[in-house]
Order: C-alpha cells, then sequence, then structure tokens
C-alpha cells in the first residue's frame, strides 16, 4: 500500500527533523556539561532550541501518524502485507510516544534516567526501521507484479478448446481468447 507522494514526503520530511533534531540534542546535551562556562550557555539555549523543534515535530509526527492507519496501515493489514515490520513500526512509535509523555510529565528524578535510556535507544533506532519496513513492502510489491505477469503470460496463452465448448460460467476473457483460436 504505497503512501501518496505528497504524504510520504511530509512523513519522511518529519521523521528526519525528529531524528537530526534528537540527535543533534544529544550532542548539544553532551556538550553543555562538558563545556567552559561561556560556552556552556550556548550549549545551553541550543539545546533548549533543539528541544523545541523535536517536541514540535513530534506534534506533526502524531498527526501524521493518526492519519496513517486508514490510509495505510487498514489497507495493508486487510491485504496481509508486510505485517512484521508493520507491527514493528507501530510498536517503536508507541514506545516513543509513551516514553516521552514520560519524560514531559513524569517528575520522578529515580524512573527518568531510564525513560530518557529507553527513548533515545527507541529514536535512534527508527531509521533502521523505516528502512526496513520500506524495502520489504517495495520487495512484496516486485514480486506480487512478477507473479501477476506471470500468471498474465498464462491466461493469455493461446487455447485449444473451441469456442463453443467454453462453458458459460468462464470469464469473459478466457472465452474471447478461445473464439479467437477456433
Amino acid at each position: 500500500m504505497r503512501l501518496k507522494s505528497a504524504f510520504r514526503l511530509a512523513l519522511y520530511g518529519v521523521f528526519a527533523i525528529l531524528f537530526a533534531s534528537g540527535t543533534f540534542w544529544l550532542l548539544a546535551d553532551q556538550m553543555k556539561n562538558g563545556a567552559e562556562a561561556d560556552s556552556s550557555e550556548m550549549w545551553q539555549q541550543t539545546a533548549a532550541y533543539l528541544l523545541s523543534l523535536h517536541g514540535g515535530s513530534a506534534m506533526v509526527t502524531l498527526m501524521l501518524l493518526g492519519a496513517l492507519f486508514p490510509m495505510h496501515v487498514q489497507r495493508a493489514w486487510r491485504a496481509k502485507t508486510n505485517r512484521v515490520t508493520g507491527i514493528a513500526s507501530l510498536a517503536i512509535y508507541g514506545l516513543l510516544i509513551a516514553t516521552a509523555f514520560g519524560l514531559y510529565y513524569l517528575g520522578s528524578e529515580v524512573v527518568r534516567p531510564w525513560i530518557s535510556y529507553v527513548h533515545i535507544a527507541f529514536g535512534l533506532a527508527v531509521p533502521a526501521v523505516v528502512a526496513a519496513h520500506i524495502m520489504v513492502g517495495r520487495a512484496s510489491v516486485a514480486a506480487m507484479a512478477q507473479n501477476s505477469k506471470s500468471s498474465l503470460r498464462r491466461a493469455n496463452a493461446p487455447t485449444l478448446v473451441p469456442a463453443d465448448l467454453v462453458p458459460a460460467n468462464v470469464p469473459a476473457a478466457t472465452a474471447m481468447m478461445s473464439k479467437a483460436n477456433s
């Protein structure tokens, strides 16, 4: 179930912003703790800006993921395509949403570092999971196209059945091929 190009580009773009802002925030957060006093303030401001960008793009991602369910997830589930990487993707997104909620709303200084580690680990894994989902999806589409081409070749093969012997319940295309051969 391929996404429309505008939606796909928006989703990939916001995922890229999330990944970049989260990764650069990690760097800025480390730099502010190890920097001298005058550059520490700059890294503090950079980390705060990146965290705001990360949170804002996460809100946009929530809207896009909400739109993704009826457009992509439900249709692909019914078609029984790409379920393993789809479930893995949804599980990671769910964990990221839950840990983001915990980071924002939990005040416990005991639990917060653990939630942060989990959020960072799964956030860093998102590009690999998304890439795997796309590659498996494209491979399954290519395999289905190959299967339909080979079945089409079989369907277009000349038949030896005379047109008057074709049963009434046979599809029209098969009946037409029989007429062409008689």
